[in-house]
Parts: C-alpha cells; structure tokens; sequence
C-alpha cells in the first residue's frame, strides 16, 4: 500500500513538474516594431516583460523579438524621450506600438550624424528644434523657419522679398577665405539636396551639429557645421488626408527713401540752380511704376498617407505661387514627393522608398531696377511717344542711367527647372549576431533647367543691338551611396552603439549657353536664334562646359554610456576627394567628446530642485572641399588665333598652375558645455564655449612667370580662428490650461584672420570691399590679428564752414593718405539674441519671435554715393540729406558712411485656433491661422535695413542692387480628414 501509495505520489509530483516545465519550452515568440509618432523606428526602446528584467531592446528599424511563458503577460516599451506603453500579450505574437513623445524637454531626441540619441545622453553640442516651436509664415526655404532659433547660427535673407531668394547661414562665425561658408544640409538621409524640392509644412524637425565632436562624423564637409531636416514619414494607421491652404500679402516695403518731384525742384533752385534745366514736367514715383502694389502669394497642399506594419505610405502634392515685388517677377512650384515604408521576408527585410518630382518656374528679378529707380529723376516722365529709337519710353543719356520701367517691360526672362529623384534605405535585421542591423542607402538625383533671356529693339541699356537673345541649359546630378552596419545593446548598466560606414558621392554638371543679336523683329524672342545678324558679323557668343567630382568616405563611430551617468562618444572617418592634389587625396577626421551627468551621483540625489546637470567635452577634426573643381590641375585655355595654310588655328597657354600638394581647409575645435534643468524641467537651457582654428586656408597668391606657368597660384596658406559663448534658455511659467513656453538664445563670436602669408606666398593686396565709380577704393582690409570684415578709412570730424568733409589727418587738398587711415568699424555683430514664445490656451495658440543684433557696423552705400548735392540734377538723392543741408561737397570714403547696425526685430506673430471633431467619421479637425513675418524693425541706422550679408570677404556693406524687404501676412488652414 505504501509503495502504491509513494508510486502514486512520485506519478504525480513528476507530472506536475512537467506541467509547470511546459512553459520553459512551449514559451511565446513575440515581434514587432517600436515607432515614434511621426512614423520613425525608435532603436534602442526597451521591451521587457513587468516585473521582471528580462528584456530585450529594438534595433536599427525598431524591431524587437522577445520569448513570454503566457498569454497574461504584459510587456513595457521604454525610451528616454517617450511616455512608457504597457501592453498585454494576449493571442497576439505581433505587437507594434507608437511611442509618443514626452513632453519633458530633457528627454527630447536628438538627431545627430548616421543616427539618433536624446538630450540628456548627447556628448556634443548641438541643437534640436521640433516643428512646434518653428516660426510661422511663408518661406522660400526650410532654413527661414529656424532664424532665430539656434545660437550661434545667423540666418538672413539679403534679397528681401524676391520670390527666388536664398537664406544666408553662418555657424560660429567665418572659417575661410574662398572656401564654402555655409553649413552642410541634409535632408532625410541625403546629402547637399536643394532645400527647394520639400514643402516646409512637412518638416518635422530640424537638428543643428555645431562643434567639431558632433560634426566630425561628415569629414571635409562638416568644417561649418550640420543642419539636418527630417520630413513627415509614412506610418501605419487608417487612411488619412490632409489638406493646408495658404494665401499671403505682401505689404509695407523698405525703399530706400530718395526726394519727391517737389523736394527734387526746391533742392535744385535753392542749392544747384545751374542744374535747373534737369526739372521737368512730371511727376513720377519711379517705384511705384516698377512696383505691384499688393503681390500675392498661395500655397495648397494634399497629403494622402496610411497603411500596415507591412506597408505604410505617405504621398503630398504642392502647388505653390508666389508674386514678387518687381512686377513681371514670380515664381511657380508644383512638387510631388511619397514615403513608402515596407516590411517583407517576415520582417527581415525592411525597405523605405523616396521619390519625388518638382518643376520650378521663375520670371527671375532683374538686380538694377530697384537702384535705377531710386536715382531716376522724379520730374522726368516715363513715356515719351515722340522718341521711337526708344520705342515711347523717356530716354536721357547718361552714364548707367536706364529708365526702369522699360527695363521691367522690355525684358523677358523665364527660367525652367525640373528636378526628380529617389532613394531607397534596405535594413537587414536578421544577423548572427544580437543587436547587429545593416543598412544600404542609394540616392539619385537629377535636375535640368532652361533659361530663356530676350531684351528687345528697345531695352535701355542694348539700345542699338537691335534685340539681344540668350539661351542657356545645364543639368546636375548627385549620386550617393552608404552602407552601414550598425550595433546596439545594453548589457545590464552599459549601453553601446557602434557604427561602420562607407560612403560614395559623385556629382556632376554640365551647361551651355549661345548669344546672338541684330533680329529683325521681337516678335519672336529666343525662338529662331540664327535669324540674328550677329552671328554673321562674328558677335554671337557660344559657351559650354562640364565638370564632375567624386567623394569616398570610411568611416566609424563609439557611443558607450554606463548608467546613464558617463557618457563617450569616439568617431573616425578617413575620405578621399577628387578635388585634391595628387599628393593629398585622403585625409583623417577624429573626434571625441565625453559626458558627466551629474545628477545621476549619489550626492545629488538629495537636491530635489535640479532635474539635470550634465557637463560636456568635445574635440573633433573637419575639413572644407567646399571650391571648384579641378583647382589641383594645370588647365589650358583659348589663348587667341593664327591664320596658317588658309585657316584659323587656335593657340592654347595655361591658365592655372598644377599644385598637386592642393588639400582641404582642416578646423580644430574644442567645446566645452553644460546642460541643466530645474524645477521639474520648468527652467533648463545650456551654454557652450568653444574655440575653432582652421587651417590651410586656400587662396590664390600672385605668384612670378617664370618659374611659375600662369600668375596665379591656389594654394593653402593661412589660418583663421574663431572663439565664442553660446547660450540657450527655456521656461515654461504655466504648463496648465494656459500653457507658455519661451526660449531664449544669445552668442557672441570673436573672429580673427591669425595668418595670411608665409615664406613663399605673399599676396600684395589685402585689399576687399571695392567701391566702384567716382569712389573707387577698398574700405575693408584683410589683416593678420585683425577680424575680416573690417573697415578701414579716413576719419569724420564734421563739415567745415565750405560745406565740405572735414576728415583727421587730411591734405591740404582734403584728401587723406592711406597709411594714414584708422580701424573705422567691424562688420560682425558683437552679440546676436533671440527671443521666443509659444502660448496655448484650449484650442488657441499664439506665439511671437524677437531677433536683435547689437553691435557690429554697416557701410550705408546709398547715403555715401547719394546723401550729398553734387549728383543732383541727371539723378536723383537720398532724401536724409534734407537733415543736414549744410553738406555740399564731394562725397568722400569716411566714418561718416560707416554706421552701427544695431536691430531690434519683431520677426514672426501668429494665431491660430484648431477645431476638434471628436465624433465625425468625415473630419478630425481643422486649424486656422494667421501670421505675420518681417512686422517690425527698431534701429538707428539710417539705411535700409542694417541686417546686410555677412557671408563671403565683404561682409557688411549694404548693395545698392538690393531687393526690399517686405512684411508678409499670410492667412492659411489646415485640415484633417
């Protein structure tokens, strides 16, 4: 009985241990895909089974695979940056799941080279801005909604309202003298693409890598920096469409002020009366006949996006046109971009495709009318019906005096450019090894364009050429491709991220342009070129010319963290470029950087009220390969021609010197930063200092023939260093239903040109800023332990009892030598600040942008050539010399003209009120708003707006080819369906 009884018990104790066995090997495999909210993978998220610690993190496409023993169990996926998902298993064995964003500043992701981390874990230096803290509005470009946003990156727009105009960006100050000064773009993965080809409404953030630690990663290109633009991505969900529509009005524009017909006649009859036969019968706002007088501007665009795991989508077609100023100026776009995002082979392949197609249309502006209509006579009329030479309009000699209005109308100008492309991102996530991912980036793309120019029998300045007709096209392409492999785990307290890359870029371009003139008729502009009669006459112009460039890049990457507490990050990237010498085609670009968090120390635990403080390091090495091609090489021209056995032969000489020693401009920069938050990350921000010396400066030195081949020599020599502080603050006083945000940014950069010349190259002329006509000088020079941009010139001291300049150390003739001459300004602001704020309130949002400059020194261009009596008479002057009348000399080159560029901008207002449909199967909401751009400007200069160019070596001097400014109001919704 017992041995039954013992029997029975072992059966059912064996029994029962096989039950409870079960689980160990009938466990569930469980996968899936971690994404963020705009349709991203998140690498690294934690997957792991609550209460417990077995886990598991998500790769490079965000995929996870983890074993749970049953049904019940319930999963938790984490990421800093994001609210934790808790969900439980069930009979499903795939999970996806959406990590929203939290709304905790500190633990914002970050998008850095290659890759991705957060705010509390970066190690360089570099700033985030999401599209909700993006200025409002209307822009030509991405770049327009991130001015003032960042410190130390300066955005301007010199060209003002001209519907092609380009933003100007500069990054911690200038680093070369020839070289490319703007910082590398890149969008969505793709390097050096036209900001022009994406709708600015689909941007999502644009990140900013500013020291050489974080920017290192981008070899010779990363010397200015990195700013990389991530757009919307198809994500999985139920169909969406959505539509923006967005109408804009240009108003209010900056002229420059110049005298009316009435100031003009008094001025001429009261102080030049021997100019008296100048006055005329009319009475002509030159600007206004140039001028529309309210452009117009629309936008609309659709997105249609949705899909599964397997297959997601997002497609957008935009239309947008835009007015400008100038009448006949204007600007078309039609722009077709799709995402799709594909899972095959059971997840183990995942494929993410691009393509777009773009066609830009421009009736460009025409640079000189603006300036010509500033000094026309403003008693001259615009026709003159008797005149038929000049085809009716008003006609008067003089030298480079044009009557504008027939420039504006005699003028047809129509550029075409199309642009398509496509690249595709293939990840493997299936690999021996956990965590290992490979990814395989290709991009192509392409652009054409077609420029038409016609100026007819009567256009001023051609007048007797009898039509003249110029066609040009050219095409461009890119190719890139990258393949990298990328490893991600955490083994209990430490966190590691490799990367290893290879790079390949290819660009090339060609172009060609024919000129004839002398046609019978304008009746049939470019259309029938070889009816002009200047090919005949031997006064047709043909030009062509095709170049090409090709970049290779090895590179890797070690970002290693333990508790979250010490953080390094260690890259290398060793490229070769065709645009090098022979002797100098590869070079080596480190970096390194570390990070001390230290509130995660124990002795801080016990101080409640700061949230972070973390103290950052970087070093890093980058280059500049920003010039033209074939610099390195000796390359031979047209030289003239020689008649020999009945025909002409041409001769050849070179016309640059072979330098196979020719390398990239190498910057050294060290950045040291601290990050903290208070208050329950109601107060946070951080300040960087930096100090960045580049190196093998190019420039072309004048060099003796012989033993040199041509006069010119592009080499390297000279350095330049820039040094600086940085500081970003943001708040958030009320985080309820009323909720306020607001940030604040300030920088100050020092620049210095440390060295020019050595031994063997010395350049005689350091000479920049030409003014030219009856001025004709330099006002800048270029000189070692002195800032670029600096003006030099005669002192001002006042006006003598003559009317005339008094200048210190002047001549008895009153002019004054140059050796004489003073350190009179500084193009380059002192400090550059920024403020703004984001309200909320309910279903109402309101922001506002500050921008100021202080210090810094602006030539006034207009008030030197104008702001005097003596051109009076054929051409008209500014209207601020009325303030002082007892000037009537001869304009000369002084401090006079030199002017403190100061500003105060009010940037960017907007409203806008969102309508939530909660039940309505048709539409999810609707979002009006309202904004204003460029409203409002506070400063004493006297000019027309002090915030001129500042890139290239003559920073700082207002143009008299300017485009106004302008505010824009722009009106617009946006709908979801």
């Amino acid at each position: 009985m017992n041995l039954l009884t013992n029997s029975i018990r072992k059966i059912a104790l064996l029994i029962g241990c096989c039950l409870f066995a079960i689980p160990a090997w009938a466990s569930i495999d469980v996968t899936g895909v971690v994404r963020d909210d705009s349709g991203e993978p998140v690498t690294g998220a934690n997957v792991v089974i609550k209460g417990t610690t077995t886990g598991t993190v998500t790769d490079i496409e965000g995929k996870y695979r983890i074993s749970v023993p049953d049904e019940q169990v319930v999963l938790q996926f984490s990421f800093v940056g994001y609210t934790t998902i808790e969900e439980t298993v069930g009979s499903r064995k795939i999970i996806d799941v959406i990590l929203e964003e939290s709304s905790t500043s500190l633990e914002s992701v970050v998008v850095i080279g290659y890759g991705s981390t957060v705010k509390t874990e970066i190690t360089g230096s570099s700033s985030s801005v999401k599209s909700d803290n993006f200025n409002q509005g209307a822009f030509t470009s991405p770049i327009g909604m991130l001015q003032g946003k960042v410190a130390g990156l300066t955005i301007i727009n010199p060209d003002g309202g001209d519907p092609q105009s380009k933003y100007e960006f500069l990054l911690r100050g200038t680093n070369t003298l020839t070289s490319g000064q703007s910082p590398l773009v890149i969008i969505d993965g793709v390097v050096g693409t036209d900001l022009r080809n994406i709708n600015f409404q689909e941007v999502v953030s644009i990140d900013v890598l500013k020291d050489g630690s974080a920017a290192a990663i981008y070899g010779t290109r990363g010397t200015n920096g990195v700013i990389i633009v991530t757009t919307k991505r198809a994500k999985e969900g139920k169909t969406q469409v959505e539509y923006s529509g967005q109408v804009s009005l240009s108003v209010n524009p900056q002229m420059v002020e110049n005298l009316s017909a009435s100031e003009f006649a008094d001025v001429i009859n009261k102080y030049k009366p021997i100019s008296a036969g100048s006055i005329y019968t009319g009475d002509t706002d030159w600007y206004k006949e140039v001028s529309r007088s309210l452009p117009v501007s629309y936008k609309n665009s659709l997105a249609i996006s949705g899909g599964t795991a397997k297959f997601a989508h997002r497609t957008t077609f935009d239309m947008e046109h835009q007015d400008g100023l100038q009448k006949r100026n204007e600007a078309s776009k039609v722009l077709l971009r799709s995402n799709i995002t594909q899972s095959a082979f059971n997840g183990w392949l995942d494929v993410n495709y691009n393509i777009f197609y773009s066609v830009r249309k421009y009736a460009p502006k025409n640079t000189d009318v603006f300036y010509q209509a500033f000094i026309h006579n403003p008693t001259e009329p615009v026709y003159d019906p008797a005149n038929t030479e000049s085809g009716g309009y008003n006609r008067i000699i003089g030298v480079s005096y044009y009557n504008p209005v027939a420039m504006v109308n005699e003028f047809d100008h129509d550029l075409t450019t199309d642009t398509y492309g496509g690249n595709a991102r293939f990840s493997l996530n299936v690999l021996p090894v956990k965590g290992l991912k490979w990814d395989n980036f290709i991009s192509y793309e392409k652009s054409r364009w077609d420029e038409e120019k016609y100026r007819t029998h009567y256009y001023p300045s051609t007048i007797g050429s009898n039509g003249v007709a110029t066609i040009g096209n050219g095409s461009e392409y890119n190719l890139q491709y990258e393949s990298t492999v990328n490893y991600t785990n955490t083994f209990g307290k430490h966190y590691l991220q490799g990367l290893l890359g290879y790079s390949y870029g290819e660009i090339g371009s060609k172009e060609s342009e024919m000129i004839n003139r002398g046609f019978d008729t304008d009746l049939l502009g470019t259309n029938d070129m070889e009816a002009g009669a200047g090919l005949k006459e031997g006064k047709g112009e043909m030009t062509s010319k095709r170049e090409d460039n090709k970049l290779i890049s090895f590179f890797g990457r070690i970002m290693y963290n333990y508790q979250s507490k010490y953080l390094i990050s260690a890259s290398i990237r060793r490229e070769g470029s065709s645009r090098f010498g022979d002797n100098n085609k590869w070079g080596w670009f480190p970096a390194a950087s570390v990070g001390w968090r230290i509130t995660e120390e124990e002795f801080m635990k016990g101080i409640g009220f700061i949230n972070d403080l973390k103290l950052r390091f970087g070093y890093g090495v980058t280059g500049n390969q920003s010039f033209d091609n074939y610099k390195s090489l000796l390359l031979m021209g047209v030289s003239g021609k020689f008649y020999y056995n009945g025909e002409w032969i041409n001769t050849y000489q070179p016309i640059s010197n072979p330098n196979p020693n020719l390398r990239w401009e190498k910057k050294h920069e060290m950045n040291g930063g601290l990050d903290f938050s208070f208050i329950g990350d109601r107060i946070g921000g951080s300040i960087d200092v930096y100090y960045r010396k580049s190196t093998d400066l190019l420039y072309k030195y004048m060099v003796p023939v012989p033993p040199y081949l041509y006069p010119e020599m592009y080499t390297n020599v000279g350095a330049i260093s820039n040094k600086g502080v940085e500081l970003t603050l943001y708040g958030k006083p009320y985080v309820k239903t009323f909720t306020w945000t607001t940030f604040v940014t300030a920088a100050r950069n020092v620049n210095r040109l440390d060295k020019f010349t050595n031994d063997e190259f010395q350049n005689t002329s350091y000479k920049t800023g030409w003014l030219e006509g009856e001025i004709a000088l330099y006002s800048q020079r270029m000189e070692e332990g002195k800032s670029l941009g600096t003006f030099y010139g005669p002192v001002w001291t006042g006006v003598d009892e003559f009317g005339e300049d008094k200048l210190k150390g002047q001549a008895p003739d009153g002019t004054v030598a140059e050796d004489k001459w003073k350190v009179i300004g500084h193009a380059y602001p002192d400090v550059t600040l920024g403020w703004s704020n984001n309200f909320g309130y309910k279903n109402w949002d309101f922001s506002f942008s500050l921008r100021a400059s202080i210090g810094g020194d602006v030539l006034n261009k207009y008030r030197l050539y104008y702001e005097n009596v003596n051109p009076i008479g054929l051409k008209n002057i500014a209207r601020s010399w009325l303030d002082d009348p007892s000037f009537t000399g001869k304009s000369k080159y002084s401090s006079k003209y030199i002017e403190n560029a100061t500003y105060l901008k009010l940037d960017n207002i907007a409203l806008g009120y969102t309508f939530i449909f909660k039940n309505n199967k048709y539409i999810s909401s609707i979002k009006l708003y309202a904004a204003a751009q460029n409203v409002l400007t506070v400063t004493g200069y006297k000019g027309l707006d002090p915030e001129v160019k500042l890139t290239e070596l003559e920073p700082g001097i207002e143009s008299m080819t300017y485009y106004p400014r302008l505010t824009t109001v722009s009106f617009g919704i946006h709908a979801q369906f």
